[in-house]
């Protein structure tokens, strides 16, 4: 058997440890992998970079061994003793090396092939695949073709790519940013994790003559702080046999039941969400504030419910109706993400500190950013206007697919030889869970899949990297147990 894995970071090692696990069964097994960076297995997301750039998730829950939960913890006992620690928020770029502890051995194996190309197209004959590199050479012919070709473009909102202060895409910060004049006019676009570790490199890294400004779109621009873990018991009705057993003869869960089955944990657990929402839902800076002064411990509670619940969550989101996930949207995703996506105390106090010092200025309600004589214009709603030299991008990803196959020849191609089908809530369409690619001109592609953050409106809150694990394993088990020999 003859299988290809386009992109090693995660995903794509996880495949290829699950792989050689059953390479027993799996009949004259061979994986070539495509794969161009030089740092396999950390993708992106983890890669040499910055100590500024930190983990979102606490150390005592980053290990990779589901039989084996503190062993982060133990690898940083060996390596950095110093963030040996339940709490700990450890740079990305140690996170990355742990990854390669792990992973890396398995790329060591006859069976397995590294091609340092980049594939940018497929040609599909059914049960056969071939792979074109930008090398100009095609690799034929594949029994099955895994594509996990990491995060989409970042968005350019305000379509200011290829003007010359404009950086859209500032990772890995340490070599992309270690060049900025420290005279220049500096701005951030954006207000998530990547804003922050961007923020607290220019303000470690530079002496600035003049004040660098946070951009955001509207008034409140923060997620609920992330304290200390939560170490204590909690009462969770969610779970995969729930999901079993809840679903009706369509297959479907009701969002209704769902919401109720939420607030009656919660209500279990001691949590007001009520209090919650109305002490930190705006994500206002004065709440930040308060947090950051008095921490308060159910934050950390509802924290570590939400963090168990993740794991359950695509198969929870993918159990709705369609109309049930409209209403989830409208009703319900942007509170619950602003407590799930909870960011690390020590990036919001970072910021909070610049603010206060004045060593950084935070710009709400922008309107718009235009590029006029060599000069970005930023205007506010209030009709303000702020004149910049540089604009760091950090607004999150491009899931359009028309818009970002402007950046990505593999993109383009696939889409336009309709193999790549946008999903109409954003991102490429597949099948849930076994995320075969859903083709407009060919339909269900057996032996093609893809995963990563290009399928999270499907695989839903896959911006995790146990969600991004586990689904691989999910998708490899499934495989192998329908091509054994």
């Amino acid at each position: 058997m003859k299988i290809a894995i386009v992109g090693a970071g995660a995903s794509g090692s996880t495949l290829v440890r699950k792989f050689i696990q059953a390479s027993e069964v799996l009949n004259s097994l061979h994986i070539d992998v495509f794969e161009k960076r030089d740092q396999l297995v950390v993708g992106q997301p983890y890669e040499q970079d910055t100590t500024q750039a930190i983990m979102n998730e606490h150390a005592q829950d980053l290990s990779i061994q589901a039989d084996q939960p503190s062993d982060f913890l133990d690898w940083l006992g060996d390596h950095y003793p110093e963030l040996a620690f339940n709490d700990a928020f450890p740079p990305r770029t140690y996170y990355g090396e742990y990854l390669s502890d792990r992973l890396l051995p398995f790329f060591h194996r006859p069976q397995v092939n590294v091609i340092p190309e980049s594939v940018i197209d497929l040609d599909w004959q059914g049960d056969k695949q071939g792979l074109l590199t930008d090398t100009g050479r095609w690799y034929q012919t594949y029994d099955a073709v895994f594509f996990t070709i990491g995060h989409p473009p970042y968005a350019d909102r305000y379509q200011l790519s290829g003007t010359p202060g404009y950086i859209n895409h500032p990772y890995p910060i340490q070599s992309v940013l270690n060049t900025l004049d420290p005279k220049a006019r500096v701005g951030v676009i954006g207000s998530g994790l990547t804003s922050m570790d961007v923020i607290k490199y220019l303000l470690k890294e530079y002496d600035w003559q003049e004040t660098p400004k946070l951009f955001i779109r509207d008034q409140n621009p923060f997620r609920t702080v992330k304290f200390k873990r939560f170490q204590g018991e909690l009462q969770m009705t969610f779970a995969p046999e729930w999901i079993t057993d809840q679903r009706n003869e369509t297959g479907h869960i009701a969002l209704d039941l769902m919401v109720e089955t939420f607030r009656k944990d919660l209500a279990d657990n001691g949590i007001d969400f009520k209090r919650l929402i109305h002490l930190y839902g705006k994500g206002s800076l004065a709440e930040v504030e308060k947090a950051l002064q008095s921490p308060d411990l159910t934050l950390g509670q509802i924290r570590r419910y939400v963090v168990r619940l993740t794991q359950l969550l695509p198969d929870l989101y993918n159990a709705l109706t369609p109309s049930d996930r409209d209403n989830y949207s409208r009703n319900y995703e942007a509170i619950f993400n602003h407590f799930r996506s909870q960011m690390p105390v020590e990036s919001l106090k970072n910021v909070i500190n610049a603010l206060g010092e004045h060593s950084l200025e935070l710009i709400t309600d922008v309107q718009s950013i235009d590029y006029e004589d060599n000069i970005y214009h930023v205007k506010t709603k209030a009709g303000e206007k702020h004149l910049m030299d540089v604009l760091i991008n950090c607004a999150g990803f491009q899931l359009d697919l028309k818009a970002a196959s402007n950046f990505d020849l593999l993109l383009n191609n696939l889409y336009n030889k309709e193999i790549f089908t946008p999903y109409y809530r954003g991102g490429i369409a597949v099948t849930w869970p076994q995320c075969q690619v859903l083709s407009n001109k060919y339909g269900t592609m057996p032996n093609t899949f893809l995963l990563g953050h290009w399928i999270s409106p499907i695989h839903y809150g896959n911006n995790n990297i146990h969600l991004c694990i586990k689904q691989a394993e999910r998708v490899a088990d499934d495989f192998i147990q329908n091509h054994k020999n």
